[in-house]
Parts: C-alpha cells; sequence; structure tokens
C-alpha cells in the first residue's frame, strides 16, 4: 500500500507534485550553460499547464477524454429491472484535535449521494452505501448513510457496508451482502472519473452493474467561471489522473 503523502507526490493536479516537479526548474535557473534559458522554459511549462488544468473547461474535456460515455439513468427502464443502488464512497475529510476526530463528506462523495438519493427517489428502491475508513464519529458508509437521511432516504432504506477501503473491496464485499438481501441487479453510483475503473472492478467478479454517474462540474457563476483557474476545476483534474494512475494499477494486478 502507497502511502498517502506518497501519492501526492506523483500525481499530477496535486500540490505535491507541483512542488516536486518545480525543484528541476528552478535547480535550472541557475545553469550557466544556457543562462538558465532551460530553467525558464521548465518552469513556465509547468505553470502553464496547472493554469488549464485548473481551468473548468479544460478539466471536463479531460475527463470525456479518458472515460468512457455513460448515460445517468433518468428512468425505471434505464435501471433495466435494478432491484438495489450501490453507493461507492469516495473518502471523506477526517479532522482531529486534542484526540478527538470529525468525518466531513468531501465534494466528490456529496454530489455521489445526490445521485444516489435522486436514483431512490425515481426508482424506490434500498440504498447500499459501502465504505469502511472514517473516523471516531463515522465510518465513510455512515456519514453517507446520515446524508442520505439528510436527503430523505429512510433510514431502513438503507444498507451499509463497513469493511471495504479501496474499490477493489467494493467490488468483494458488495455482492456477498446483495445475495443475502435478495438483490441481483443493481446501479452502480460512482463519480465519472472512477467509473471505468469501478465497472472494471465489478465486472471481473461476474457482476454486471447499471451505471449512473452525477454531474462532474456544475457552474455557478458567470460564463467566464469555465475558462478561469479555480480550485474546483483542478480538483477535477486531480482526481482523474488519480483514478488513470488507479486503472493501471489494478489492470497490473488483474482487478479488472
Amino acid at each position: 500500500m502507497i502511502p498517502a503523502d506518497l501519492k501526492d507526490l506523483l500525481l499530477p493536479g496535486s500540490l505535491g507534485f507541483f512542488l516536486l516537479t518545480l525543484v528541476p526548474g528552478l535547480l535550472l535557473l541557475f545553469r550557466r550553460k544556457d543562462g538558465g534559458r532551460a530553467g525558464r522554459m521548465w518552469v513556465t511549462g509547468l505553470v502553464l499547464a496547472y493554469w488549464v488544468l485548473s481551468t473548468p473547461i479544460a478539466a471536463l474535456a479531460l475527463v470525456r477524454l479518458l472515460t468512457p460515455h455513460v448515460p445517468p439513468v433518468m428512468s425505471k427502464a434505464d435501471a433495466r429491472g435494478a432491484t438495489v443502488i450501490v453507493l461507492l464512497g469516495a473518502g471523506m475529510d477526517v479532522q482531529e484535535s486534542r484526540g478527538g476526530s470529525y468525518g466531513a463528506p468531501t465534494r466528490e462523495g456529496s454530489v455521489r449521494v445526490l445521485e444516489a438519493a435522486r436514483l431512490h427517489r425515481l426508482l424506490g428502491v434500498p440504498i447500499i452505501a459501502t465504505g469502511g475508513l472514517g473516523s471516531s464519529q463515522y465510518s465513510e458508509s455512515g456519514l453517507m448513510a446520515h446524508q442520505l437521511e439528510q436527503l430523505g432516504v429512510a433510514a431502513d432504506q438503507i444498507i451499509k457496508e463497513e469493511k471495504s477501503s479501496n474499490t477493489r473491496d467494493h467490488a468483494l464485499f458488495v455482492p456477498p451482502l446483495m445475495k443475502q438481501h435478495g438483490f441481483e441487479r443493481f446501479v452502480l453510483v460512482t463519480s465519472q472519473q472512477h467509473i471505468a475503473r469501478a465497472l472494471g472492478a465489478f465486472r471481473a467478479v461476474g457482476t454486471d452493474p447499471v451505471p449512473s454517474t452525477p454531474e462532474v462540474y456544475v457552474a455557478r457563476g458567470s460564463g467566464l467561471e469555465m475558462f478561469l483557474p479555480s480550485r474546483a476545476g483542478l480538483a477535477v483534474s486531480e482526481r482523474m489522473f488519480y483514478d488513470l494512475l488507479g486503472r493501471v494499477y489494478y489492470k497490473s494486478r488483474g482487478w479488472v
């Protein structure tokens, strides 16, 4: 298992990766051979790359280019007879102070919850929330269950799977839980960036989910917002690179 700090350093779009790749450029600025020209080109190229990746229009284009087209489930017919919704966790922000910890939802996790709640209203079927890592207050699935209840989903319509810590675990632990409750076909809810890896992992264990993803990015301001750098835009690109690397790793392990 790669430590989270090391993952950040290796992940394009992250602050850690930016700082790590900035160092060679800064060193090249002092090279006498070309008067620092290579260093200036390196630093300029890196800054421009991050500028582009942080604009929502470019981030969305990256996601569309690197992920399969997955139409969302918009009717009961689209669900193809699914009798349950499987909601995959997207991590949580855990804050700690003086022995206590508090888990808060991430943006990506929240939009997945919104999609699952929408599908529950549309289809009227239960939701399996899956994810075990968390804080002393909630497991990941427990936090999502709390969010779902706030969105009007009854507690008895939510089943929590609290052992999984990654996509591979989701694919291993959810099918037995579905069998235990008598479910067969299901709608799989996760982010667009994550859908290829998630579908591959579930299909590798013999299931055939119906995918449905939330919107990747929703503009809230003027039309210029899509062309201006933002933290949210960079987060979309960073997540895309994360799952792209995840797909390579899962393929090397034979998990997709």
